[in-house]
């Protein structure tokens, strides 16, 4: 590994630390570039990276330059910093991270532990400003309130969904993580949010009234209608797009992604930016976003999906029902110890054959000896070491032979999968 590389990852031995302070001296000791580039942020449990994506390449057709942060990556480090589509190249990543690393040594703050994120973002934030970017398109990375993406000032905020995860960070209700996401609506800034559960709309909402932010919610405010599997109405806050088209990010879940996207365009057109409605059509036909309901092969069927909690594999599911009713999988299942394993296997099970599972590379991540011990006795589990060669015996081991499989459970796990795919196919 380069040393860049391996800078970056020795601060992963700080885990994570939420609050502002850390973020806000790395920004200083370079310039504060967040306040030299415009934004869009986007935060939620579920949705923010598809939600990106739209927006990207909406905003891409309109001819624009998009720098786009996100996380986690799936195979290489790059995919996290981009810029109209185009990963930040090695090099680039070689630079930022050696200017991070002399900067904090060469301060008052070089014994105090930064995290990866936090230099990560540092490094996104002054790439972007560097090159000159018309809007980028920011992810936070957990929660809103405390996390470092929480020093922008953006033309709007997006709130995909609200659901219960992470819950050390981020409290054990609905309401306690509503307001962690909602905290960083800002000041006379538009917020649109996908949320659907009262009991976090009324948190929202709230927010929004303390800090005179207009609020626009999907389902009431904007929404999109069904067409069929790939296709989809679209009634805006201004405009109204027919037959609208998912080419490639597909699922019944990306018409209310793709809704965020449509309704936060509309809001920037009204500060400036110039995008017709074929910039929509094309964008939402053209987006891309590895590892969301991506269909590997048609027949049969092998699928890799992100879905990484309860709420995700709800999404899941409604695709299986969808685009394959009746149908059962072997289910590759590989999921983090923070996670609710168990309600994420309950509502998979009418869809399995099998579940396989495998631990992934991250620490989190149930080893094999943990999901033995939890499922050991069932006769619907089996057990893989690893998942390079679970995936080599999804195309080489009889077992697999003409059967619909499914690769789901953690981002983690899914970039491992990637890896291996890649060589494969």
């Amino acid at each position: 590994m380069d040393e860049a590389y391996k800078y970056l990852y020795s601060l992963e031995k700080y885990g994570i630390l939420l609050g502002l302070d850390n973020i806000k001296i790395l920004l200083s000791l370079i310039g504060n570039p967040e306040k030299k580039f415009k934004s869009i942020h986007i935060v939620g449990t579920n949705g923010k990276g598809s939600t990106s994506a739209f927006l990207t390449s909406i905003l891409m057709e309109a001819g624009y330059k998009v720098g786009t942060y996100t996380s986690p990556h799936l195979v290489d480090f790059s995919e996290r910093i981009t810029i109209s589509g185009i990963p930040i190249s090695h090099e680039e990543i070689k630079s930022l991270a050696f200017m991070m690393k002399d900067k904090i040594e060469s301060s008052e703050y070089s014994k105090r532990p930064f995290t990866f994120f936090e230099v990560t973002t540092a490094m996104a934030f002054f790439y972007f400003a560097q090159k000159k970017v018309d809007i980028a398109v920011i992810e936070a990375g957990l929660g809103g309130r405390l996390d470092a993406t929480n020093t922008l000032e953006p033309l709007l905020t997006i709130i995909t969904t609200i659901g219960l995860e992470h819950k050390e960070f981020l409290g054990d209700t609905i309401e306690k993580i509503a307001f962690e996401k909602s905290a960083v609506i800002k000041k006379n800034t538009p917020c649109i949010t996908g949320a659907k559960e009262e009991e976090a709309l009324r948190v929202i909402r709230k927010e929004a009234e303390s800090k005179n932010a207009p609020l626009l919610v999907l389902g009431k405010d904007f929404y999109p209608e069904k067409i069929d599997n790939y296709r989809f109405n679209f009634k805006g806050i201004n405009r109204v797009f027919r037959n609208l088209i998912l080419e490639n990010l597909i699922g019944i879940n990306q018409f209310d992604n793709a809704s965020l996207a449509i309704a936060g365009i509309e809001l920037i057109t009204e500060r400036g930016f110039n995008i017709g409605d074929e910039n929509i059509f094309e964008g939402i036909r053209k987006a891309k976003w590895p590892g969301r309901f991506e269909i590997i092969r048609k027949n049969p069927p092998f699928i890799i999906d992100g879905a990484h909690n309860p709420q995700g594999v709800d999404s899941l599911i409604k695709n299986l029902t969808a685009f394959y009713p009746g149908t059962k999988f072997k289910i590759i299942l590989t999921v983090l110890k923070d996670k609710d394993i168990n309600e994420m296997i309950e509502k998979l099970k009418p869809f399995c054959e099998e579940i396989i599972l495998v631990p992934n590379k991250n620490e989190r991540s149930f080893k094999k000896d943990e999901f033995l011990q939890l499922f050991g006795s069932n006769p619907l589990f089996s057990f893989a070491n690893d998942i390079p060669s679970v995936i080599k015996d999804c195309f080489y081991n009889d077992k697999f032979k003409g059967k619909p499989i499914l690769f789901t459970g953690s981002l983690y796990g899914i970039g491992e999968a990637k890896e291996v795919l890649n060589e494969l196919l």
